[in-house]
């Protein structure tokens, strides 16, 4: 019995020893090219996630490319679950899910910690043949409490730039981030944490929607917490007006008038504008834009011995110019 008791021991030993080194599959047969070593993985609290990310190996320890790279065994150990490394996610790149991938380094989250305990990772790289390679470095973090998402997020839309606003809380900084054609946004587009309260983004396409996210971010040491953001549409507008028509002329044609101008040179500009003058009254005789540069005033009115007249130019975004240089037309001696 007590022989038994000691193989047993013995067995649960060497399970363990399995797990906590993450050493499973089958052996790794001799002269089998081995990755070199991933020794940067790391963690960092991002949206109330831990995100893990790592540089993917490219070449083999003897200097050749890696060619059979079939993905990647991520084990964890914590606080809660008695310390051990155990599988925690296996990734195949083939499946094109539950990662994502940029400029070299593969990205993934954690959504499953408890405040206060401490959560380890370890990478191990798997061939085509299920053979798992050698571990990366640990990683290792106490979890802390995340901030709460931002309050009183407000966008300011203008020409081609959003300018995001926020009640700033004490002790706190914060990162914005944008959606892109609905891709998670992994970095902020800032360069550093905000200390204050406003951000602008600018070089925008005017009339297109963009989504943004705001998330305070409190700094513990070395280490930057972001909590969860708040999120945010806005459509920057063109806010910039045409230049004014230029070349205006106007000469009577029977009770009417024939005005005549040059044509706006400005790709965004859509119509034309005609106001006619009277002493101090000014009246829009056109009722939508003009789109040929001339127009014929019918009625300049019965009465009137002369009459003025000027030209704006109105944008696709209803931006209207100033006014043209006038012109006066003697309708009667």
């Amino acid at each position: 019995m007590r022989k038994n008791r000691l193989i047993f021991a013995a067995l649960s030993l060497a399970l363990l020893t399995l797990f906590a080194c993450g050493k499973k599959g089958p052996p790794r047969p001799k002269g089998l090219p081995v990755p070199t070593t991933i020794n940067d993985l790391r963690g960092d609290v991002k949206d109330g996630l831990l995100f893990l990310s790592f540089s993917i190996p490219r070449k083999n320890r003897d200097g050749t490319d890696v060619k059979d790279l079939a993905g990647f065994r991520i084990m964890k150990s914590c606080g809660p679950c008695g310390g051990a490394f155990e599988l925690w996610k296996d990734i195949r790149l083939a499946d094109k899910q539950g990662y994502t991938i940029r400029n070299g380094r593969l990205y993934t989250y954690d959504n499953d910690l408890q405040v206060g305990f401490a959560h380890g990772y370890r990478v191990y790289p798997v061939n085509n043949k299920g053979i798992q390679m050698d571990g990366s470095n640990v990683f290792s973090i106490k979890w802390p409490q995340v901030p709460p998402p931002p309050t009183g997020v407000a966008a300011e839309e203008q020409d081609s730039k959003i300018i995001l606003s926020w009640q700033r809380a004490e002790k706190m900084s914060y990162n914005v981030y944008r959606w892109d054609n609905g891709t998670y946004p992994l970095f902020p587009l800032n360069q550093s944490p905000i200390a204050g309260n406003t951000f602008t983004d600018t070089g925008l396409q005017n009339g297109k929607t963009y989504r943004y996210e705001v998330r305070a971010v409190r700094t513990e040491g070395t280490l930057q917490v972001e909590g969860q953001g708040a999120q945010i549409k806005a459509t920057p507008r063109d806010l910039t007006p045409p230049a004014p028509p230029a070349g205006l002329k106007a000469e009577k044609k029977g009770e009417g008038v024939l005005l005549s101008w040059q044509a706006s040179p400005e790709a965004d500009v859509a119509g034309y504008n005609v106001y006619r003058l009277k002493g101090e009254e000014r009246e829009k005789v056109n009722e939508v834009p003009v789109v040929e540069p001339q127009y014929f005033d019918a009625a300049p009115g019965p009465e009137a011995r002369y009459v003025s007249y000027y030209v704006t130019a109105v944008d696709r975004s209803g931006n209207e110019s100033g006014p043209s240089r006038e012109q006066v037309v003697v309708l009667r001696e």
